[in-house]
């Protein structure tokens, strides 16, 4: 259960992530602050930008 449960926040703590650093992209803040900001690796953080940006097309 409590492996459920550790799984479940992490999820939630990457959802977060990713919401803050689509939002720090569209104020135009570069991809390698936008992955310090959220403490996270700078290709993850390109790759969740480019598929917001293949999704608004």
């Amino acid at each position: 259960m409590e492996k459920i449960y550790s799984e479940g926040m992490e999820s939630g703590e990457l959802k977060a992530k990713k919401e803050t650093a689509l939002s720090l992209a569209e104020m135009g803040l570069p991809v390698e602050k936008i992955a310090k900001a959220v403490n996270h690796n700078v290709n993850e953080v390109q790759k969740w930008i480019d598929e917001n940006l293949c999704a608004i097309k």
